[in-house]
């Protein structure tokens, strides 16, 4: 709910403070992203294992690392908290959802590249018991798959839940979002094949 809410937050807050300057919007976000998710995963990563990406939680699952009670619990309150999330902001800043918005099936390459490389450094960083810096690498790869990708690297389908019902540039409508979300789910299996050639350690998490 808290990494949605300052996702779509900081996208309206910095459209109204630059609107001629897209460019600029779009840095000021993927810093602001990256810093409050770094500092979620810090704070709460013991209690949670401080994920807030279903993407995360399935392919741990897959992986025989969490069994399908949790998953199911960790995905529900992900997309729960997404969606409370963007409508929060929504509110917040007495802004509305917009009809259109999201690029549709064209931003399908972009999310399947974002979301394989975000899984990557998720999964290797955990994989290579990098447990303190782990958090900061997610966060620095965020910021550069933001401003790289033409879709602004959601790579998340809570993510995704929370832009359908926000405001500002996060929002999407329904029709992009499942373009997205196919694009996102195909990259995590992608990149649980990549991991699994790399990396061969496993922990069952109950």
């Amino acid at each position: 709910m808290l990494l949605v809410l300052v996702t779509s937050s900081s996208g309206i807050a910095a459209s109204r403070l630059l609107p001629a300057h897209p460019g600029a919007v779009t840095v000021l976000v993927a810093v602001t992203v990256a810093g409050a998710l770094v500092s979620l995963i810090v704070s709460l990563g013991r209690i949670s294992g401080g994920h807030y990406n279903p993407l995360i939680t399935s392919l741990q699952f897959l992986a025989g690392e969490r069994s399908a009670r949790c998953t199911a619990a960790y995905v529900l309150a992900q997309m729960l908290g997404g969606i409370i999330g963007g409508g929060a902001a929504a509110v917040l800043w007495r802004a509305s959802p917009p009809l259109v918005g999201g690029l549709g099936w064209a931003g399908f390459p972009s999310e399947f590249v974002a979301s394989i490389g975000l899984m990557l450094v998720v999964f290797g960083a955990s994989r290579s018991n990098q447990l303190e810096s782990g958090p900061f690498a997610v966060g620095a790869w965020l910021v550069g798959a933001v401003i790289a990708t033409p879709t602004g690297s959601y790579a998340n389908p809570a993510v995704v839940a929370g832009a359908t019902v926000t405001a500002g540039p996060l929002a999407m409508s329904l029709q992009s979002a499942v373009p997205y979300v196919v694009a996102e789910s195909g990259g995590a299996l992608v990149a649980l094949l990549l991991v699994s050639v790399i990396f061969s350690s496993k922990q069952v998490i109950e």
